[in-house]
């Protein structure tokens, strides 16, 4: 199996038991394409697996390492049934890198095909729940360090489980997103604004809050820029 990219297209992809699309920034321009931001979906028999992450550093060193452990996660997701023991597999893969100090903000989530979900934040902001028009993070009681830092929680993490009825759509996000300024240094309001636009079809939804932001931001993103959102594939919701 491989890694699906989202689309970034007004048609959302099916991946598993979800449709998905996503959004992908820069610092500065806020074109496509942000090397320190990571994300990926992919189908394996424990459900449908998402991870989004954020790694400390810009330029090449950062793409390498972002790209490094996409790949080991998608090799692994397939395989490890534990969500737990594959964020620490991946702690392992960035704290023995060639860059001892460099470390990645992650959450991952496995997503059964009733919704019922388990999601491990890593240092990263816990994903948006949304549902019937309102917006509000995931509860995230136990979070970990980020990944390369998880010795400092004695080398592990806990999942936690998402119940199915929290959410019709989840967003998931990098830092980027809820950290861009305004003209007078106000964050944006990622929860707020994604309630409002709720009602979007899904593709159209991230493509609405992509440009948003950039508005917000008077189109100059200080940080790269990641959105990743995910509801039941049509075919489900049919069922």
């Amino acid at each position: 199996m491989t890694v699906r990219p989202p689309s970034r297209t007004s048609h959302p992809d099916t991946v598993g038991s979800l449709s998905v699309s996503a959004r992908r920034l820069t610092a500065g321009t806020g074109e496509d394409g942000a090397a320190g931001d990571l994300h990926g979906v992919l189908d394996t028999p424990f459900g449908t697996r998402l991870l989004i992450g954020d790694v400390m550093g810009k330029g090449r060193e950062g793409a390498r390492t972002a790209g490094k452990v996409l790949e080991v996660w998608s090799q692994l997701a397939v395989h490890e049934s534990s969500l737990e023991a594959l964020a620490v597999r991946l702690h392992s893969v960035v704290a023995h890198s060639a860059e001892p100090d460099r470390f990645v903000t992650a959450a991952l989530l496995t997503i059964a095909p009733d919704g019922a979900a388990d999601l491990v934040c890593c240092g990263h902001p816990p994903p948006l729940l949304i549902r019937d028009g309102g917006a509000v993070p995931a509860a995230m009681p136990a979070p970990a360090p980020p990944l390369g830092l998880l010795d400092l929680a004695h080398g592990w993490c806990a999942a936690q489980p998402v119940p199915a009825c929290a959410w019709q759509r989840m967003l998931l996000h990098t830092d980027g997103v809820t950290e861009a300024r305004d003209a007078d240094g106000v964050f944006y309001p990622l929860a707020e604004r994604a309630a409002e636009l709720s009602a979007l079809p899904l593709a159209p939804f991230t493509a609405a809050i992509t440009a948003d932001l950039l508005h917000h931001a008077r189109g100059s993103l200080q940080d790269d820029a990641s959105l990743l959102a995910v509801e039941a594939a049509p075919a489900l919701l049919r069922a």
